[in-house]
C-alpha cells in the first residue's frame, strides 16, 4: 500500500479522456455481464473437470444453506456486543453518579454538623468566659457563704496601713 492510497490524496492524473458517447477505434463493444441464475456457489456441472456432461441427481438433503449466512446473522452479534458494551457504560455510570451524589450528601451533612459543633463549641466558650468574670466569681462565692474579708486589703480606704499583717 502505498502512502498516496493510505492518506487518501492522490496526485492528479491527466489522461486523454474522450467524450462520452463515442467509440475508440479498434475497440470492440463490451456489452454488461448478465447475472447468471443463482447456483447456490456452485459451478455448472460441465465446468467441473473430471465430470460428465450430463448432471447426475443428487439427493434433495443438502447443505448449501448452511454455508451461505445471512448479513443479519453476521451483524446480529456484533449489534448485540455494541449495544451490550453501551448498556454496560451506561449503567456504570449511572452507579458512579450515584455513588458520588451519595458520597456529596455525607460530604454535606458531616458539613453540617461540624458547623453546628463549632457553633456550639463557640456559645460554650463564651458562656465559660462570662462566668470567669471577676464580678460573677465573687457573686457565686457569697451565694456559696463565703465573704469578703476587708482586712486583707487595706489600699481600699485610701490609707496606707501601719499595722503589720501577722500571717507574713
Amino acid at each position: 500500500m502505498t502512502i498516496e492510497q493510505e492518506t487518501g490524496r492522490v496526485a492528479p492524473v491527466r489522461r486523454a479522456m474522450p467524450k462520452p458517447g463515442t467509440r475508440r477505434p479498434g475497440v470492440s463493444h463490451q456489452t454488461k455481464p448478465r447475472p447468471r441464475p443463482d447456483t447456490g456457489g456452485r459451478r455448472p456441472a460441465a465446468a467441473r473437470p473430471g465430470e460428465s456432461a450430463a448432471p447426475a441427481r443428487r439427493p434433495a438433503a443438502r447443505r448449501p444453506a448452511a454455508r451461505r449466512t445471512s448479513t443479519k446473522r453476521q451483524r446480529a452479534p456484533f449489534v448485540l456486543l455494541v449495544v451490550g458494551l453501551m448498556c454496560g457504560g451506561l449503567v456504570s455510570l449511572l452507579l458512579l453518579n450515584i455513588m458520588l451524589n451519595r458520597d456529596a450528601i455525607t460530604d454535606a451533612k458531616l458539613r453540617e454538623e461540624i458547623a453546628v459543633a463549632q457553633q456550639e463549641k463557640e456559645a460554650l466558650r463564651l458562656e465559660y468566659e462570662r462566668k470567669m468574670q471577676p464580678q460573677n466569681i465573687a457573686d457565686r462565692a457569697e451565694a456559696q457563704g463565703y465573704h469578703l474579708d476587708k482586712n486583707l486589703r487595706p489600699w481600699d480606704k485610701g490609707e496606707p496601713s501601719t499595722q503589720a499583717v501577722p500571717e507574713r
